[in-house]
């Protein structure tokens, strides 16, 4: 069958150069793998080289190809391709279609596969003696990368390699609509996640990839110190790119929770969501690999702790890959992708990443540096390796937990295969949120007294002076004892009772405190050279913050409704329910007012105004925010609810984050519509100027007009005669009036109509017939039938985060002092007198 409107050359085009893509990175892993193993030769290593920058660089230009004509066909709404069609709509602004290319696995793939390409090329730019081995490497792991897009179908069924970004939706889906040749006129594409339809969801995909892409890096020069046994010189190089890891992966995750707390509806910034986690895991283990990389730096000791911590970070991003596609996180996570057939490929990708370092290790062994006697407890060395151990401790905590699925799936697999009947899956944590904040919270306080303690001693220090020691001994007892002046009455002042608190927020400003004091009595305020203590005053200021915006988060929404839609806590202490123009007075002494609403497009916008007034009746305060929900248009004006976006008031101390779900979010169309079916309508023929009565309102016929219906029914046609009446609809025993609009139209000499609707009087007013009696005098047949009345309210949620500032703050201040500390290595800042 000829289809008509396909358009076939993208795919055609797009196809071929994934497979270009693919073997060229084939090519590109067995060329620099020959000038690696040749390296001895130095000509025919060269050779190796260039034919594997050619086999990198036609890698690199295929995958941006492939890109570009994925962006090409969905900016251009070609819905024969699957992707798009499942991705984008029509009504998809414009903005969103960087959302919608990343929405997909393949998008995303893409996405992880071109920052590799961009920080390969870099690597390749520094031609250095580590561009072989590690580009080797690259070209590895794009190809596993590759092979998830390859789309390759072998044997009679639908096994195959890969999902192709560009196959055809008639080639993927089974309908009659595809015996019309025209089908394209009938279809319009699914659209994009409403969740997904935030400006977050434009910088936080591709910076948190960044992150991910950032990792393979200090994983491939620690295959490459493996691979050619120089065991101490590929650190330096490697401590560069882990700081720049750690500063880029940790952004892209700190947008998450800034993505999470300003767009979803639960009220937070970090839900410990097993995808959340599986990206926290491996940062986590850059930092441990960025500490003992610092040490082996500085000293023989951690050489081999290092090339475990960044090997074990990437591999584990690899992992996070394998819980977020296979599906095994699908009814755990909601963040996880759907299954789509790829776990196979993903379990060999993980297998390939680890087994080849295992190996190597194993060979090399015996070649790797070691000093048989410890580090001295006085030393930074040993303090640094100690707090990289109980970083290594709270990613195991969070991967045990995180892993509870495949532990199961595990299960059941060794079951099957030893005959066993069915074994008991180990149930997750009911409460996740308490589950990890039990045992991190612990975490946060060893790391915060670790990094305070550490910054005072020396690298290499085997013993101290008996002055040093007792000037260390007065100078870590007065900053205990400044640490604990402020600990105390800012703890009392908040009112938190539990002592775990305390000491969480006695670690994080001891810190704080130490590290200021290393800038000012060490570096004699040398900002430039200050990247390890800004972030981990950085480190301090985030948990006193997580402290005071966890413990002290409280409702002021205080209502009376248990109102309950999608994430809304149907709490009566969560929620209010506000009848717009009528102010509810709720906690805190403020009064909260529906005022307006209006449209954008398909969201809907709802002003919340927030007033406080002293016992005089003074505002004291007042500000308006405007939370939002997305909706779906349905026949006759009604709307099915898609998702809530919440509204922040930002102050400095604290945060007030609201939340508004509309009426209609809580109503059943399908038994609106029944109602209204059930409901009778009543006649009455009266002149202009009569009256005519309902049960509970009276109504006055008081003019004809001819202005047109805003009401997408009735599209105008040449030789309608349209007829509109104005009906004054008054409330018993009141003056005031509701308008109705009810409009009858003559086409073809047939009388139709468009009946008015006023929800607020749950009143309906069809305008039946035009009735003549005489050349000067006719009579006009109105129809009326009641149903429930619509009042406008909203149910709102509105959430006071004392000291959420210094979450952010605390996490900036992280990623910049890691920044800082990347730049400094990279020689743009250079002092060798200080020692950092």
């Amino acid at each position: 069958m000829n289809y008509e409107g396909e358009h076939l050359w993208p795919g055609i085009i797009g196809h071929s150069l994934i497979v270009l893509a693919f073997v060229s990175s084939l090519l590109a892993l067995w060329a620099y793998a020959g000038a690696t193993n040749s390296r001895a030769d130095l000509a025919k290593s060269r050779d190796w080289k260039r034919i594997g920058r050619w086999g990198f660089g036609i890698h690199g230009l295929s995958v941006f190809g492939v890109i570009g004509l994925l962006f090409y066909i969905m900016i251009a709404r070609y819905y024969e391709y699957e992707y798009v069609w499942g991705h984008t709509s029509d009504s998809l602004p414009f903005q969103y279609i960087f959302s919608a290319f990343w929405e997909g696995q393949e998008g995303s793939f893409l996405l992880w596969m071109f920052w590799h390409v961009v920080l390969g090329f870099v690597v390749m730019s520094r031609k250095d003696k580590w561009e072989a081995p590690v580009l080797a490497v690259f070209g590895l792991v794009q190809a596993f990368l590759t092979s998830m897009i390859l789309g390759f179908y072998f044997g009679e069924g639908d096994d195959r390699i890969g999902s192709n970004p560009f196959v055809l939706l008639r080639n993927v889906h089974e309908a009659p609509i595809f015996n019309m040749p025209n089908y394209l006129q009938s279809i319009e594409g699914s659209g994009l996640n409403p969740l997904l339809q935030n400006y977050w969801m434009t910088i936080h995909p591709p910076t948190l990839f960044l992150g991910f892409a950032s990792t393979l890096v200090p994983f491939a020069f620690a295959i490459a110190g493996l691979w050619t046994r120089e065991h101490k010189a590929w650190i330096k190089p490697a401590l560069t790119w882990s700081l720049f890891s750690g500063a880029i992966l940790g952004t892209g995750i700190l947008m998450g929770g800034a993505w999470a707390y300003e767009a979803l509806s639960f009220g937070g910034y970090w839900a410990w969501d097993p995808v959340e986690n599986a990206s926290l895991v491996p940062w986590i283990i850059m930092l441990a690999g960025t500490h003992t990389a610092l040490v082996a730096r500085n000293s023989p000791h951690s050489i081999r702790s290092t090339y475990l911590f960044f090997i074990l970070s990437f591999v584990l991003i690899v992992y996070s890959t394998f819980l977020t596609r296979s599906g095994v996180l699908g009814e755990t996570s909601v963040h996880a992708f759907t299954e789509m057939g790829l776990e196979w490929q993903l379990i060999l990708f993980m297998g390939a990443v680890s087994i080849w370092p295992l190996v190597l290790y194993v060979k090399a062994k015996k070649e790797i540096p070691a000093v048989a006697k410890e580090e001295s407890s006085y030393s930074r060395e040993f303090w640094m390796f100690v707090g990289a151990l109980v970083l290594l401790f709270s990613s195991v905590l969070i991967t045990a937990t995180t892993s509870i699925p495949v532990w199961n799936k595990l299960a059941d697999a060794f079951s099957s295969l030893l005959g066993g009947g069915d074994i008991t899956n180990i149930a997750p944590p009911e409460d996740e949120v308490a589950h990890h904040n039990r045992y991190q919270l612990w975490i946060g306080v060893l790391i915060g007294f670790l990094s305070g303690i550490s910054v005072l001693l020396r690298y290499r220090s085997r013993e101290i002076s008996a002055s040093f020691g007792r000037f260390l001994g007065i100078h870590l007892g007065g900053v205990f004892l400044l640490s604990a002046l402020i600990t105390v009455p800012l703890m009392l002042w908040s009112s938190i009772v539990a002592w775990q608190y305390w000491l969480l927020v006695g670690s994080g400003i001891f810190t704080v405190i130490t590290n200021l004091d290393y800038i000012v009595s060490v570096l004699r305020g040398n900002i430039k050279v200050a990247g390890a203590p800004v972030a981990h005053i950085g480190f301090g200021l985030l948990m006193v913050g997580v402290v005071f915006s966890g413990a002290l988060k409280r409702p002021i929404s205080e209502g009376f409704t248990s109102i309950e839609v999608n994430d809304i806590n149907p709490q009566s202490n969560k929620n209010v329910l506000v009848v717009k123009g009528q102010p509810v007075p709720i906690a805190d002494g403020y009064t909260v007012e529906y005022s307006r609403d209006w449209a954008e497009g398909n969201q809907q916008f709802f002003e919340l105004k927030f007033t406080k007034k002293d016992p005089a009746g003074n505002i004291i305060e007042e500000f308006s925010t405007s939370p939002n929900v997305i909706r779906d248009s349905l026949p006759k004006g009604k709307f099915k609810f898609r998702a809530a976006n919440p509204n922040t008031r930002h102050y400095f101390e604290k945060d007030i984050f609201t939340l508004a779900i509309p009426h209609w979010a809580f109503e059943d169309p399908e038994a609106s519509k029944e109602e209204e079916e059930a409901a009778k309508w009543e006649s009455h023929i009266i002149e202009q100027g009569d009256t005519f009565f309902t049960a509970s309102h009276y109504v006055v016929f008081d003019k004809i007009g001819t202005e047109l219906p805003q009401n997408e029914a009735y599209q105008f046609q040449e030789g309608d005669i349209p007829i509109t009446a104005i009906l004054k609809v008054y409330e018993l025993n009141s003056d005031s009036f509701y308008l109705a609009k009810p409009f009858l139209y003559i086409r073809d000499n047939r009388p139709l109509n468009i009946p008015f609707e006023l929800k607020e009087l749950g009143l309906d007013f069809r305008f039946a017939q035009v009735l003549p009696e005489s050349k000067d005098r006719m009579k006009m047949q109105f129809d009326v039938r009641s149903h429930s009345p619509e009042k406008a309210y909203v149910v709102v949620q509105a959430l006071v985060f004392p000291g959420i500032n210094w979450v952010w703050i605390g996490s900036i201040m992280m990623m910049i002092g890691l920044l800082m500390g990347m730049f400094q290595r990279m020689g743009k800042i250079k002092s060798k007198k200080l020692e950092i």
